[in-house]
């Protein structure tokens, strides 16, 4: 198994009916629930009417900028990241769960919400010179890899796979997004060779399920499962 460092999680709640007026009232809730986390200065951002509806409305953060809360007319964005270093120890999945699972069932109960959908996204990174040779040749046949074939003398590559299968209580849409690219770091002059990791669980969209409602409950169940099921997904690809 790489040995992977985890630098930025996203967690979401859905609200397609949510009725952001009080802009005040949700961001002192916010700030509340979180206590000192969320100790930076608000953002009450006037947003003109007619403009589209994910765009923030109101944007919370910590003051040292790894924290953010973000509401929008259809969803509630909880970030929480840092930038990627080679000798970084990362997030650690267990506190971000916890942390988000607590958030968002406070959140849900004192603002009255409709949940129609749960997301939860990792991104990691490892750092390794052989990082594209890495992803080629774990992922291509050989005879796709070699001179004149299609992926020969690659200088970016990214591949996505998305399952949708039962979990839980749960209906999920799983994508797994494996990227390289080198990366500039600090004050070096030299890019760093990179691949990320992007897995992406969440529950059925609008489209796809315009009735699903959860309560708190299933976010408590969402959340503070999640962080094993991505586990399992990266084993599956890299063990």
């Amino acid at each position: 198994m790489l040995d992977f460092t985890v630098y930025k999680f996203l967690g979401t709640l859905f609200t397609p009916e949510f009725n952001v007026t009080n802009f005040l009232k949700i961001a002192n809730t916010a700030i509340d629930i979180m206590g000192e986390k969320l100790d930076g200065p608000p953002n009450i951002l006037n947003i003109p009417q007619g403009a589209p509806p994910e765009i923030p409305r109101i944007m919370l953060s910590s003051s040292d900028a790894t924290l953010y809360v973000n509401v929008s007319l259809v969803r509630t964005d909880m970030f929480y990241e840092i930038k990627p270093q080679p000798d970084s120890d990362g997030i650690d999945i267990g506190e971000y769960s916890e942390m988000a699972s607590f958030f968002f069932r406070e959140y849900y109960k004192q603002l009255d919400l409709k949940v129609q959908r749960v997301g939860f996204v990792t991104e990691r990174v490892v750092f390794r010179e052989d990082a594209l040779t890495f992803l080629l040749e774990r992922f291509c046949n050989k005879n796709q890899i070699t001179e004149k074939r299609p992926f020969h003398n690659a200088r970016r590559f990214e591949i996505h796979s998305l399952k949708k299968y039962p979990w839980q209580d749960f209906d999920i849409n799983s994508w797994v997004r494996l990227r390289y690219y080198p990366t500039v770091i600090g004050d070096r002059s030299k890019a760093a060779p990179m691949l990320l990791v992007e897995n992406d669980l969440n529950t059925k969209s609008f489209d796809e399920d315009p009735g699903a409602s959860f309560g708190e409950k299933d976010i408590q169940l969402f959340f503070d499962n999640a962080a094993s099921e991505i586990d399992s997904i990266l084993t599956l690809y890299f063990s």
